[in-house]
């Protein structure tokens, strides 16, 4: 009776050692778990068929946001959009070129705009999670940041669009500089109205803010336009709107420009309607979306008298086209709203992932940051880069990041927008001109 037991027990612990080996077994790549592991390290994919033999490269990437601070109003979409296109590109697949699957694993950080706090996330970014790569935001933080994340080897694809980063070796970004697009917006005004008196509305103590003004003097002065500067700060109250539209109006201005985000700019529109400022405002990238009509609380009063630039056709109406089309999707996993901020932030992620792409992974494991950045400048001379429609063909250079120069003029006729251009400034070297201005 005993051996008989004993016969069945062993058995039984035949079949399920059996049972056990043929389940491993059959896992994609041999594998029985998912690890996360270094950026230097490939660990067998959760699900089969994921490229060579199913392994996986999980890669470390930082996200840097304001949530909280005085570009939050156009800073909480955009980061909306970042963590939409992270979790839409993971369940996608990102692959590299040989065929190894890479998973972003994103560390998040809300800096409220301040540079300090920057920094210090920039450093637990690099030290406690080693990433190769950040999602970035301000142009003062990013522009600190430049060179040290060069010395670092860490690819930064911000937010700000500054010209200063240009030629930094690791910022990218998939627009026109910040300059290049206001020189967009002066060509713009020169044709509406040659020797047109200009205005500049925008916080003379922020970077973001002055960064594109000695681009726009420059080629205001060689269209011929009359250039007037007055200070309106970031976080601007109505007070601070109306009296600097006041200020504006004693030089009985054709155009103005607004160089802040869209809080303070749609303030000044508002006061420019109280004031029956005879004037089209114009704003950057940042201070002019769907919302703008909206904020002003007089719609109907700014209609053809407001507009901002857009280096991009905005998403609404574009869900099949391709590009729009993965945004739209993305949007659906977090139950988010599209628009174009958001659309900023899942295209600077998209980016990442296009580099991702043109490299192989052992040079990815090897070079980690360089690797992504040798990818994105392969565009200078090879295959050009593009975010489906969203974006012209791209291209970076070695020493030149600028990927296209051409931007549209959005104008608000009181009932939809209209997309005028896209325009392309001749005649003057804007990034030069913001870089040199510097020295």
């Amino acid at each position: 009776m005993r051996a008989r037991t004993a016969l069945i027990a062993a058995i039984v612990v035949i079949v399920v050692v059996a049972a056990a080996a043929f389940m491993l077994a059959g896992r994609g790549g041999g594998g029985a778990t998912t690890a996360t592991t270094s950026p230097t390290q490939t660990s067998p994919a959760a699900s089969p068929g994921g490229g060579q033999g199913g392994k996986e490269i999980t890669l470390n990437v930082g996200l840097l946001v304001d949530t909280s601070g005085p570009t939050s109003g156009v800073g909480r979409p955009y980061a909306m959009g970042a963590e939409a296109a992270f979790k839409y590109f993971n369940e996608k697949g990102v692959y590299t070129s040989d065929g190894v699957r890479v998973k972003l694993n994103y560390i998040k950080r809300d800096y409220g705009y301040n540079p300090t706090r920057a920094q210090q996330y920039y450093k637990e970014f690099r030290d406690q999670y080693h990433v190769v790569a950040i999602v970035g935001w301000g142009t003062a933080d990013t522009e600190q940041l430049s060179s040290q994340t060069a010395k670092d080897k860490i690819l930064y694809i911000s937010a700000s669009y500054s010209a200063k980063l240009v030629k930094q070796p690791y910022n990218f970004f998939p627009a026109p500089d910040y300059s290049t697009q206001a020189c967009a917006a002066v060509t713009w005004m020169a044709g509406k109205k040659p020797g047109a008196t200009l205005v500049l509305l925008y916080d003379h103590t922020v970077a973001y803010s002055k960064s594109p003004i000695p681009a726009i003097k420059a080629i205001a002065e060689k269209l011929g336009l009359k250039v007037y500067d007055v200070n309106l700060p970031l976080k601007a109250s109505d007070a601070d709107a109306e009296n600097a539209i006041q200020q504006a109006a004693q030089y009985k201005p054709d155009f103005i420009w607004c160089g802040n985000t869209i809080s303070s700019c749609s303030r000044a529109a508002k006061a420019m309607a109280k004031y029956g400022l005879d004037a089209v405002m114009v704003a950057d990238v940042w201070g002019f979306d769907e919302r703008f009509p909206k904020l002003t609380g007089v719609p109907e009063k700014i209609a053809g008298k407001a507009a901002g630039v857009s280096p991009w056709l905005w998403p609404e109406g574009r869900e099949n086209q391709p590009g729009y089309r993965e945004l739209y999707e993305a949007a659906k996993m977090l139950d988010a709203k599209v628009d174009l901020h958001f659309m900023q932030g899942f295209m600077n992620v998209w980016l990442l992932v296009k580099a991702i792409e043109r490299t192989d992974s052992k040079t990815l494991m090897e070079k980690k940051g360089e690797a992504l950045k040798n990818a994105l400048e392969s565009s200078c001379n090879g295959d050009p880069i593009k975010l489906g429609d969203i974006t012209p063909e791209m291209r970076y250079c070695p020493g030149n990041h600028l990927p296209f120069k051409s931007s549209y003029i959005v104008v608000w006729d009181g009932k939809d927008f209209k997309f005028e251009g896209p325009i392309t400034p001749e005649g003057v070297d804007c990034v030069k001109v913001t870089i040199e201005a510097e020295k």
